[in-house]
């Protein structure tokens, strides 16, 4: 007797999976990878237009090129593609678009460019691009600008792009952003941009964080929806404005080493609960308006060299501990360089 699975016999019941509801249906093709959820486009006429509506767009070159998909050469082709045959009377929730090795990715300035374009009006949710690192040396990314729109109707914001010159929106709002995350990008405008649409286009923002940012001289922060700020590694940065009435953590890291003496920093942190200070202290410091009492702070010494300045005056540390009298938890942490033991022999 003839095996059904061999001569390709359907089992009894028919195809349940295809009755299944979209939601369903989406929930199962959100798992697998996006090349292949558009595949199933060539199953039946019922799943025709089922990845059209899917709640989730993650691109991944590597996905990508390992599927071969067919028709597509190019992974710029796949996210465009993807994108134009989206159904049109559905948002999109979160899209995400991964660069790890970059095969077949000639212009990656062009595509993060394109796909933003595309997705600005619909994306609802989180919409971020990730260049891995290991892919920047083989593109001359320097020569091009990666001019963003504003996203009006998501609440999740990242770029993380080594190298590339980033040029924030002049015009629109972020009306519903609550988090905005930069990493590797290069302002050109000593961070006028990015200070505007913070303070100006991003009415709700609840969390900041800036990391391995160059060209970032000068950020004024004026938020009273601000909870949350990171800045680390911002190696040129000279002048640091927050002026936040609801801040509760910030965290400075490795900003102001290579300038602290001549740079300035003020704060307006009323309701500041935890610092985290790794970091030189900028030469001039205007606290206009402090917590009475920090509830957790720590301090990291960068160098042993650090803790007092060449004029002999107040070391890093105690300059920030004078910020903040009182303290409920205060943790320093001072690096100790490795310990040679030697063992004695006694014969």
């Amino acid at each position: 007797m003839a095996d059904n699975r061999s001569v390709g016999v359907s089992c009894p019941g028919g195809d349940r999976i295809s009755d299944l509801p979209d939601n369903l249906l989406h929930h199962i093709l959100v798992l697998i990878p996006l090349v292949e959820a558009v595949r199933t486009c060539v199953l039946s006429r019922r799943w025709g237009g089922v990845w059209t509506r899917l709640p989730r767009l993650l691109f991944q070159d590597v996905d990508a090129a390992a599927a071969a998909a067919p028709r597509v050469r190019r992974f710029p082709d796949l996210v465009d593609g993807v994108l134009r045959g989206y159904a049109d009377d559905v948002d999109i929730d979160d899209l995400f678009i991964s660069v790890d090795v970059a095969a077949g990715v000639d212009d990656p300035v062009r595509l993060a460019a394109a796909t933003a374009a595309l997705a600005a009006p619909r994306v609802t949710a989180r919409f971020g691009i990730f260049l891995s690192p290991d892919a920047v040396n083989l593109y001359m990314v320097g020569e091009a600008t990666l001019q963003l729109p504003c996203f009006p109707r998501a609440t999740e914001f990242s770029v993380t792009f080594m190298g590339v010159d980033l040029r924030m929106p002049e015009t629109g709002t972020f009306a519903r952003l609550t988090k905005l995350y930069l990493a590797g990008v290069r302002f050109t405008d000593d961070g006028e941009g990015i200070s505007d649409a913070v303070s100006s286009r991003c009415p709700r923002i609840r969390v900041l964080e800036l990391l391995m940012v160059d060209g970032l001289r000068v950020l004024t922060v004026a938020s009273q929806s601000l909870l949350s700020l990171r800045l680390s590694a911002i190696m040129e940065l000279e002048r640091l404005g927050v002026v936040a009435g609801n801040l509760r953590e910030m965290v400075v890291d490795t900003c102001f080493v290579l300038n602290n003496a001549g740079a300035l920093m003020l704060l307006s942190v009323p309701a500041l609960e935890k610092l985290h200070w790794e970091d030189c202290c900028p030469g001039q410091l205007l606290p206009w308006k402090l917590p009475g009492c920090l509830r957790r702070l720590v301090v990291t010494w960068l160098k042993l060299e650090c803790l007092v300045d060449a004029a002999g005056g107040s070391s890093n540390f105690m300059r920030i501990l004078q910020l903040f009298p009182r303290v409920h938890t205060l943790r320093l942490e001072v690096p100790i360089a490795p310990v040679r033991i030697y063992h004695a022999h006694i014969c």
